[in-house]
């Protein structure tokens, strides 16, 4: 048994790391690029820190991303069984799965998320943005997550969808449940029932949503998801409601993270805040700068398939590998000072979005939506100041997120 650099707890998944994990990256980054870590004292995992290992990992057909089951390990063993609906109906999202299955529905879902596609909504959401804007009055506090971060991307979602936008608040619960389990190694039978539970609603409402679609079909994201056929290969009605329920849950959980992170890491550095308010041409790369200063994901998962030597270790088939991507992004053999924001970063290649074969589908919308909101809140709100020294983050450490974040205006 290889010898353990620390537990889990202290390194990776304590209060301390959560509120600001990345002194404890630079310190890893200095002692190498492969870490072992308990996770909990419940089962262990190697850790992967460098940017270029987390790049090659996600490219390697050796791992595998079908980890759904995995997920339950942290589960007592006499209840794991309870949950084996869970991890069957996150196994049939397009980021568990492997190849053919994989390269079949990406190819697929592609025609629904192509730049031009998403890029034709820039209008919608500029529209959806400033009507979400005009009732913010100068000088009032406001607070930002729960006002804007959080409602702006569901909104979107649920229009591209085709669905009524009061089911919002019920839509953001279901998606806060599957994250509290997804993003926690340290997950407990009450979290694995809550997903359990989101799951099964939703994958109702999409059952009957579908079958309302069928016969009146629209211009909307499941209309075409029904329509979609390529060489023969169509979306089984399984495969269907499950890629509805990933698209609506990484469409806001990743993008309210950008926006709400994206927010606070510029009014903790004004300077750079009133940089890109004279000059509105650099929100592509500063977006970019955000999504890997602070990364929404902090770290994704792979099975090994077979016993592999990574970073000069070799691992046993079987053993789950983190891929640690919000160190990756502070990898200073990657960036140039790495824990500095530069809102004008050239060549900026961040994991955010993950690499290779799962890419996130969803990058070009997150990326619109984090363009537009955050450019309009600095142009729009010149003096937005933070309230308080330090808001609330959401106690979901792969999903790098804040509870809160109190403003004024």
């Amino acid at each position: 048994m290889p010898k353990l650099v620390d537990t889990g707890r202290k390194v990776l998944f304590s209060d301390e790391i959560l509120q600001n994990p990345y002194p404890t990256y630079t310190r890893l980054h200095e002692e190498g690029p492969l870490h072992y870590i308990d996770v909990g004292g419940k089962w262990a995992v190697w850790s992967i820190f460098s940017h270029a290992e987390c790049a090659s990992i996600a490219k390697d057909p050796q791992l595998s991303a079908k980890r759904a089951k995995q997920m339950l390990l942290s589960l007592p063993l006499s209840r794991q069984a309870e949950f084996s609906e869970l991890a069957r109906m996150l196994s049939l999202w397009l980021i568990f799965m492997d190849p053919p299955e994989h390269t079949r529905l990406r190819k697929l879902l592609n025609k629904g998320f192509s730049p031009a596609v998403v890029e034709s909504l820039r209008p919608q959401v500029e529209i959806i943005v400033d009507q979400m804007l005009e009732a913010v009055e100068h000088g009032k506090e406001v607070e930002l997550m729960g006002e804007f971060a959080n409602p702006l991307p569901v909104r979107i979602i649920l229009e591209m969808l085709g669905i009524p936008q009061e089911l919002r608040d019920t839509f953001v619960n279901w998606s806060r449940a599957i994250a509290v389990f997804r993003g926690n190694p340290n997950r407990t039978v009450e979290d694995a029932r809550a997903a359990q539970d989101a799951l099964i609603q939703l994958t109702e409402f999409f059952r009957q949503t579908v079958t309302e679609r069928r016969r009146h079909k629209g211009n909307d994201l499941i209309s075409l998801l029904i329509d979609i056929e390529e060489e023969g290969d169509v979306l089984t009605e399984e495969e269907l409601y499950a890629q509805c329920i990933a698209l609506l849950f990484a469409g806001h959980e990743t993008t309210r993270n950008l926006i709400g992170n994206g927010m606070y890491t510029l009014l903790q550095h004004p300077e750079e805040t009133a940089e890109l308010r004279d000059q509105p041409e650099l929100i592509r790369s500063a977006v970019e700068e955000l999504l890997r200063y602070e990364s929404p994901v902090q770290f994704t998962a792979r099975v090994l398939k077979e016993e592999i030597e990574i970073c000069g270790q070799r691992i046993p088939k079987a053993w789950t590998v983190l891929c640690m991507l919000g160190a990756a992004n502070r990898d200073p053999r990657q960036f140039e000072n790495p824990n500095q924001l530069n809102l004008k970063r050239l060549n900026n290649q961040h994991l955010a979005f993950g690499a290779g074969m799962h890419f996130c589908i969803g990058a070009p919308l997150a990326r619109l939506e984090g363009q537009v909101a955050i450019l309009k809140l600095v142009q729009r709100f010149p003096k937005i100041k933070l309230v308080g020294a330090r808001p609330e983050w959401a106690s979901t450490f792969g999903l790098r997120g804040l509870m809160s974040l109190p403003v004024i205006m």
